[in-house]
């Protein structure tokens, strides 16, 4: 079995990456601003390493991280209408498109382009095994303020053998381009009759999708999706109930 140190040492490193990843919150917003200011594009989640302010609430063990937004964040976040909750997201969502009742966001900031307003928003979503996920996604609006569309840009968990995340670009061109990461901890397998678990000697995150998109008229319209190759045992590690959220 992976000891204790090997699954510090995976979480250490995916939230590295992952404070990478949503580090954008502190050029868009600031951590002691309210409210949410225009974004200048390009918006590129790996160019910035600081986030300490906004994911404090950690929660880790052996299987298990959690990243939430803390208590004083919670209390500026904003509840999912009707609208915003009917509406399919679309994106890398494991076949769960809707966000469900009684989720509440916060928004990192927005920026307008054709009479449209794109807005960038963060929350935490229940999956399965009761694992909370964090999400990253934009949504559009029209000019009286009806939701056109959503975008999953990343959903970042960590689960018994698994972590997932992914990197995001917004371009002055107006196209999005998302790098899904996987982290492969250890699999299952069978030897001399008995189920026994092995450890990846390399968990250094890897790209299993690439996906780029176009805004248009206020949509997420898909350009292109590659699915990168996995091994044969990795594929099947990937293959866990809490990634079919």
């Amino acid at each position: 079995m992976p000891t204790m140190n090997s699954y510090r040492l995976t979480f250490s490193l995916c939230l590295l990456r992952s404070a990478i990843l949503f580090g954008i919150i502190l050029t868009s917003v600031g951590c002691n601003n309210q409210k949410s200011k225009e974004l200048v594009l390009p918006v590129d989640s790996t160019q910035f390493a600081q986030l300490a302010c906004y994911y404090k609430d950690i929660n880790s063990d052996d299987n298990v991280m959690e990243l939430k937004l803390p208590g004083e964040y919670k209390e500026k976040t904003n509840l999912f209408n009707q609208q915003e909750v009917k509406v399919p997201v679309k994106g890398e969502n494991f076949l769960s498109p809707y966000i469900g009742d009684g989720v509440r966001y916060y928004e990192l900031g927005y920026f307008e382009h054709d009479g449209n307003t794109y807005r960038l928003i963060v929350y935490n979503k229940i999956g399965e095994s009761d694992t909370s996920l964090l999400n990253v996604q934009i949504n559009s609006y029209d000019a009286k303020g009806n939701l056109v569309d959503a975008l999953l840009l990343s959903s970042f968990f960590a689960y018994e053998d698994i972590v997932r995340f992914s990197d995001f670009v917004i371009r002055q061109d107006y196209t999005i381009s998302i790098d899904s990461y996987v982290i492969y901890r250890w699999y299952e397998d069978s030897k001399d009759g008995h189920l026994v678990t092995i450890k990846f000697k390399d968990q250094a995150p890897q790209i299993y999708i690439k996906e780029q998109y176009q805004m248009e008229n206020g949509r997420f319209k898909l350009i292109s999706r590659n699915e990168v190759s996995q091994g044969k045992k990795k594929k099947r590690a990937l293959n866990i109930p809490c990634l079919r959220h």
